[in-house]
């Protein structure tokens, strides 16, 4: 059974919630659970540029199908976002034979209940229509009053108005200022290396850091330049890394913003580390929109990152990764400090 009037205009007006910002002349491929008896759930989702779809549909509902896998989905909704092409008719749909493709495609990979929609905007008020049933239409609701908003600002969630103002905050400081701090931050790698077999240097080091991720949760970030050097040889030296992949529920925020400002100050590989810090804290908090910009920045070849984006792909839910991460990060502070792991047995 497909969405209702009501729920489809609901779920169009949460995709920048969703997604982290409004999509725009954008393919959104999104798929509705069987929960209960009654009701069914958001499941995995999809967006592509329609740029892209338009010259060929199938790598999109192939990635789709993909995440889905052999979950227990009910419909499947296709959203083609992008502006009419004859506003004084809003009936003439544009690109009605991309969206017969699709269709089609999603009954060669078994999904049988779909509903293909247009719409000109995400935005309130933005009427959304059926490609398959005429007169099915509906109005979005203003996004910032869905439930999906309330989630994301309850989490902390930013809501951009483009993807590209995501990316942006992933800008390196100036080239002088990396390369100058360079060297520092390798000889303080090494010293957090050493560290690592002293209990005391590294009960030190995890209170410099959890006292910089506490003050980064209340809007303060270092400034001093041997601070921030010995904050970057911690969070990449790999004990210290896996100790601090997890902190309490109110700090990933906090963490996301202290990391990305050692990011801004680190060369190649520890920037890649970092980044792999902010993907991870990121997907613990439900943001997969900054943790994938996050990967970009990171080095895939590595398993930690490859991991991270096939979880992503699959839409893993972010409390399996957390309980995983918290449990690694306690056991490794154990060790650090010499005491004995906890027995899970």
């Amino acid at each position: 059974m497909a969405l209702t009037i009501d729920g489809t205009s609901d779920v169009l007006a949460g995709l920048p919630a969703i997604f982290g910002f409004v999509p725009r002349h954008s393919l959104v491929l999104l798929s509705t659970l069987h929960h209960t008896d009654r009701f069914t759930k958001v499941g995995p989702m999809n967006r592509a540029d329609l740029g892209y779809v338009v010259a060929d549909p199938a790598p999109a509902v192939d990635a789709f199908a993909r995440q889905v896998g052999d979950l227990p989905v009910q419909n499947v909704l296709a959203a083609m976002i992008r502006p009419s092409t004859n506003p004084a008719d809003d009936t003439d749909l544009p690109r009605r034979d991309t969206a017969d493709t699709i269709t089609t495609l999603l009954n060669d990979h078994g999904f049988t209940d779909i509903d293909v929609v247009h719409v000109p905007d995400i935005a309130a008020g933005a009427r959304w229509r059926s490609y398959q049933t005429p007169g099915r239409t509906g109005v979005l609701p203003d996004p910032a009053s869905t439930v999906f908003a309330a989630a994301a600002a309850a989490e902390g969630r930013i809501v951009a108005d483009r993807r590209q103002d995501l990316v942006a905050r992933f800008s390196p400081a100036p080239a002088p200022l990396r390369e100058r701090l360079h060297h520092p931050i390798a000889a303080a790698i090494v010293d957090a290396g050493l560290d690592a077999d002293k209990p005391a240097a590294a009960l030190a080091r995890l209170a410099r850091a959890d006292a910089a991720i506490r003050a980064a949760s209340e809007g303060t970030l270092p400034t001093d330049e041997t601070a921030i050097v010995d904050l970057v040889a911690t969070f990449v030296t790999i004990p210290f890394f896996d100790a601090l992949i997890a902190v309490d529920g109110g700090l990933h925020l906090g963490v996301e913003n202290l990391v990305m400002h050692l990011w801004r100050h680190a060369c190649d590989p520890g920037a890649s580390r970092l980044a792999t810090v902010i993907a991870m804290h990121a997907y613990q908090r439900g943001d997969g929109v900054t943790a994938r910009i996050a990967l970009e920045t990171a080095d895939l070849q590595q398993p930690l990152p490859r991991l991270l984006l096939e979880m992503l792909d699959r839409c893993v839910p972010p409390t399996q990764i957390r309980t995983l991460a918290q449990e690694m990060s306690r056991d490794t502070r154990d060790k650090l400090l010499g005491a004995q792991p906890t027995d899970k047995s």
